[in-house]
């Protein structure tokens, strides 16, 4: 069910934080949402489900899970990245996901930036401090009907439907971007722009 403006999803109660490490997220809340039979089956969730086009990312506050200006959803893998004011832009900077208990790669982190303008047509778009943390689980996790946990098919290729959104700013003191992003794959600042996200998640 889409979430609304005005919903339970707003804020954690006062003195309460929300702070799932990238594990949790995939194994927990991701892995449960996924495992519905039905895209429009509604969970007990905590974490509300949203289309993403219909949001620039300073209005997922009141709409998403906000723990302070960190705001979590749930999308659909194939959601259209194209909003109203911009688009959000794949870095292609994957990170995977590991199992604390048996060391398994479960899912991936993928990187999105987003930029005021129109995605391709437009000749200049702007970068914004807003950075968005897609993660991915496999498929093979949740077909535990047919297999046992120990034979599960690992098809590392394939994910599920549902994919789990945190979106924040990554921004200094002065309110700029920490990172600048070139679209050159021969530019040698992307493994910076690593460098600081990794830095700013600690800060988190």
């Amino acid at each position: 069910m889409e979430a609304s403006s005005e919903n339970r999803f707003n804020l954690l109660p006062p003195g309460l934080r929300f702070c799932p490490t990238d594990e949790d997220l995939v194994l927990h809340f991701l892995y449960h949402k996924a495992s519905l039979a039905s895209p429009h089956h509604s969970s007990n969730s905590i974490i509300p489900q949203l289309q993403l086009h219909l949001y620039n990312p300073w209005q997922f506050h009141g709409r998403a899970l906000s723990d302070g200006d960190i705001h979590y959803f749930f999308s659909t893998v194939g959601e259209s990245k194209a909003t109203e004011n911009g688009y959000w832009k794949d870095v292609l900077m994957d990170e995977p996901i590991l199992c604390s208990a048996t060391g398994d790669e479960v899912g991936i982190k993928k990187y999105h930036i987003f930029f005021v303008g129109e995605g391709g047509d437009s000749p200049t778009p702007i970068q914004t401090t807003w950075v968005m943390q897609e993660y991915r689980i496999y498929s093979y996790l949740l077909d535990t009907h047919a297999h046992s946990p120990d034979t599960l098919p690992k098809q590392e290729s394939e994910f599920g439907l549902w994919v789990m959104c945190r979106v924040f700013e990554a921004k200094d003191n002065s309110g700029r971007s920490i990172f600048s992003y070139e679209d050159d794959e021969d530019n040698e600042s992307e493994l910076s722009y690593l460098d600081e996200m990794y830095l700013t998640m600690d800060d988190i």
